[in-house]
């Protein structure tokens, strides 16, 4: 029992702190840039008035820079936090690179799970909190940087490489700390729509970062899945009509492709587990 509550008590106490970070860089980059803006002076409690936020252009243009501001910072604030406490040591040898070959198949597992992921949250009316934000991120190149880069860096050390990591130690076995690290991963986006996602994406990375012993792989898919969503809203802003989204929505979004890129996924696992060698002699390698 002591063991269980000293467990819980470290990752709650991790989580804290991470969201810690981000309220406090977010609080102290928001009032960087409201003093650098040309914010007229009745914007002093802009903060206060939600309909003057969501009209003031120039106020969202400075909420957005101080959002992509506050992530990198957070970003590094957190990463010295999680290496000097000893949750995740960024050593080296635990960023040793994978072969080729099972990197590329780790890529493309990564890959084919995220065009099946998206099929399948589509057939839930899921809310999306955050879109706006997202938008925003994406048209602005230290919001890209974060969202596509810095995010899945960070995330994937503390979600993957420190939390998954105590709870596979407390375990002793991979998947329950596989699924729970995944679902703590999910609940922490706050979002919905993004809360499923996340959660069985989390297990498709946890498996691939016990299979592979590196965070390199899993950091690699991570970027990849946010650069894809990144590209895709820069894409589709202003080029292509909701209605015209929805048709290919409605075709693209079926049953087909979800079996035809789940089974792909499928296969691709297989492939990756027996590139490897067994978990045993990847710890021992270390």
């Amino acid at each position: 029992m002591k063991k269980t509550l000293r467990l819980v008590v470290k990752i709650a106490g991790l989580l804290a702190v991470y969201m810690f970070m981000q309220a406090l860089f977010q609080t102290l980059a928001t009032s960087l840039m409201i003093s650098l803006s040309d914010l007229p002076a009745d914007t002093v409690n802009f903060i206060y008035n939600a309909e003057y936020l969501n009209n003031h252009p120039v106020v969202q243009d400075c909420m957005t820079d101080a959002i992509a501001l506050s992530t990198l910072l957070s970003t590094v604030a957190m990463l010295l936090f999680i290496h000097f406490t000893g949750y995740y040591k960024l050593r080296r040898g635990l960023w040793r690179s994978l072969a080729p070959k099972p990197l590329l198949i780790s890529t493309l597992l990564v890959f084919t799970s995220i065009f099946t992921l998206n099929i399948f949250v589509q057939w839930f009316p899921l809310e999306n909190n955050l879109n706006d934000v997202f938008n925003g991120l994406s048209h602005n190149w230290l919001g890209i940087l974060g969202l596509a880069v810095l995010a899945p860096l960070l995330e994937e050390i503390l979600f993957r490489g420190a939390v998954q990591g105590l709870l596979m130690r407390f375990f002793g076995r991979p998947w329950p700390a596989i699924v729970i690290a995944a679902l703590v991963f999910g609940i922490a986006h706050w979002n919905p729509v993004q809360t499923v996602y996340a959660t069985i994406f989390g297990i498709v990375l946890g498996w691939i970062y016990y299979r592979t012993g590196t965070l390199l792989s899993v950091i690699v898919g991570h970027v990849l899945n946010n650069s894809m969503a990144v590209m895709t809203t820069v894409w589709v802003d202003g080029n292509v009509d909701e209605e015209a989204v929805e048709a290919a929505a409605g075709a693209s979004y079926s049953m087909a492709g979800f079996v035809i890129f789940g089974l792909l996924s499928v296969f691709l696992a297989i492939k990756l587990n027996k590139s490897l060698p067994p978990v045993e002699k990847l710890v021992e390698e270390k």
